[in-house]
Parts: structure tokens; C-alpha cells; sequence
């Protein structure tokens, strides 16, 4: 295997055992809000301490350096999950890749006093191209919300998202991330995706736990044959 493919593998099963390891991604019954009953979950919001919330801004920040190098103007993080992406994103930008930029979040609430902007973090200029991160897309539908919001509020360009895991779902046609893209223009970039978290920790161990025994990777399986693409 080429050295860099040989990296790139061993990097993403790092990220997954994060994942797993972290409680970030969780194996069970869920129901989604979507209404979907999944046989697992992912929230980035447990990850609260500086060591967890950097180690998965590292990752954020190196795919971004690859799909988009320094070509934009600030990390997006929506409300309220994608707030701690966006300031741990921007700041492994900055150390590991030597890419200083902005981050911004939104205001769930309207502010009555002091500042009343409807975004908080860096000040743009009209036409800033804005990368967006979060940890996942289900149905796409807060994405366009948070892209017209930026268009129309600050003027900006969203030129690309990246979430941590592509649940690989069906939206209408094709899967939600490839709709999204086709739809609008912007390409969407995972750090991972379920099929590889379930290929890699299917009855491994990892540090003394397995976390995908046989009954769990059946439920995925069933699930994905009625919502996987």
C-alpha cells in the first residue's frame, strides 16, 4: 500500500476508536429527529474537555486544509453543536497548519440589548467564503437554512461543509449529502463514514471494549437496508 493511503487508513481508525472511545458515537436504540429509530447515535457534543474538543479539531482542521488549502475566509459552527467545532476547528487550523481564520457562530435567540447581529465571532466582508462544520447531515434541511442565513444576514458564500460522520442515508433520490451538493453547489467532505465505523469495530477490541458485538452490526444492517444508499 502507498504510504500516504497507508497514513490516511490509519488515521481515520484512530478517529474512529476516538469516536467510539469518547461516547461521540453510541450503540443502542435511538430515535432520531428525524423519526428514524437508529441503531446508533453521534453527537460531537459530549466531547467537552480541551484535549477531546482539539483532537477532533485536528481532524476537522486537517480535512479542510485538504479539500479547500487556505482558500476561505472563517469556520462556521451553527448552533449550539457546531459552536465548539468551529473555535477547536479554527485553532488546529492555526497550529498544525500554520492557517489563521476567523470562526462565527449564530444566535439561536434574538438579542435585545448591546450587539443585535445575528452572528457571533469574526466581522466578514461582503462575499467572505465561509466553511461550515457539524457533526452530521440526515436530511440536509438545517444546512440550507444555515446557508441562506449567511447569504442574506452577511452576504457570504458557503463554499463547503465538512461533518464528522456521513451517515450514508437516503434522502428523496440519492443520499442526503449528495443531493445537498447537487442542489447547491457546495461539496460536503466527512471525516469518516458509518460504514467504516461499523467495518472497523465489528468484534474488535479496543482498550478492553467491544463496541460493536453481533446483535448491534445486525441492527445496523437491517437499518441500512431500508435507509442506507
Amino acid at each position: 500500500m502507498h504510504p500516504y493511503l497507508l497514513l490516511v487508513l490509519m488515521m481515520n481508525t484512530s478517529l474512529i476508536e476516538f469516536l467510539a472511545r469518547s461516547g461521540a458515537v453510541k450503540f443502542g436504540e435511538f430515535t432520531l429527529k428525524s423519526g428514524r429509530e437508529s441503531p446508533y447515535f453521534i453527537s460531537t457534543g459530549v466531547l467537552s474537555s480541551g484535549l477531546a474538543s482539539y483532537e477532533l479539531g485536528k481532524h476537522f482542521a486537517k480535512k479542510i486544509q485538504e479539500a479547500h488549502g487556505d482558500k476561505f475566509d472563517a469556520v462556521f459552527g451553527p448552533a449550539y453543536k457546531g459552536i465548539p467545532l468551529a473555535v477547536s476547528t479554527s485553532i488546529a487550523l492555526a497550529k498544525e497548519h500554520g492557517i489563521n481564520k476567523g470562526w462565527l457562530f449564530d444566535r439561536k435567540e434574538r438579542k435585545l440589548h448591546g450587539d443585535r447581529g445575528a452572528f457571533v465571532g469574526a466581522e466578514l466582508d461582503h462575499g467572505a467564503k465561509i466553511i461550515m462544520v457539524d457533526d452530521v447531515m440526515t436530511t440536509g434541511g438545517t444546512k440550507l437554512e444555515a446557508m441562506d442565513m449567511l447569504e442574506k444576514a452577511l452576504k457570504a458564500e458557503l463554499v463547503g461543509i465538512i461533518i464528522a460522520v456521513d451517515r450514508q442515508e437516503k434522502a428523496r433520490r440519492k443520499s442526503a449529502v449528495e443531493e445537498f451538493t447537487e442542489e447547491t453547489g457546495v461539496p460536503i467532505h466527512s471525516l469518516t463514514t458509518i460504514s467504516d465505523i461499523f467495518g472497523h469495530l465489528k468484534g474488535r477490541d479496543v482498550n478492553g471494549k467491544v463496541y460493536v458485538n453481533d446483535e448491534i452490526y445486525g441492527a445496523y444492517l437491517k437499518y441500512k437496508k431500508q435507509y442506507g444508499v
